[in-house]
């Protein structure tokens, strides 16, 4: 099975989400979220409030988890598994560019 290291590619979708979080945050509550990125999802919540669909929260949720762990850890990450959050990141920002 083929793995990728963290750093290689799942630390700029990290940043990609956030970037689209709060591109999202700025327009609808004029704020961004600069350090706190485990709250980034209340932010996201508070400004879209119901129009952020529970599908979207859970993945950015869960993508903002493992940002340390990309950031400053040493798992790798299975083909598979970089490829299905890959895919949830294309419908992450699919429904970004159209919520903004």
């Amino acid at each position: 099975m083929r793995h990728l290291q963290p750093s290689h590619h799942l630390d700029g979708w990290v940043a990609g989400a956030i970037a689209y979080a709060d591109a999202i945050t700025a327009k609808r509550k004029g704020v961004i979220n600069k350090q706190d990125h485990a709250a980034a999802p209340r932010w996201l919540r508070e400004a879209l409030g119901n129009a952020l669909p529970e599908r979207q929260e859970k993945f950015y949720r869960r993508l903002l988890g493992r940002k340390d762990e990309v950031n400053y850890g040493a798992r790798s990450t299975s083909l598979d598994e970089a490829q299905r959050l890959l895919l949830e990141l294309d419908a992450f920002a699919e429904w970004a560019e159209n919520a903004s």
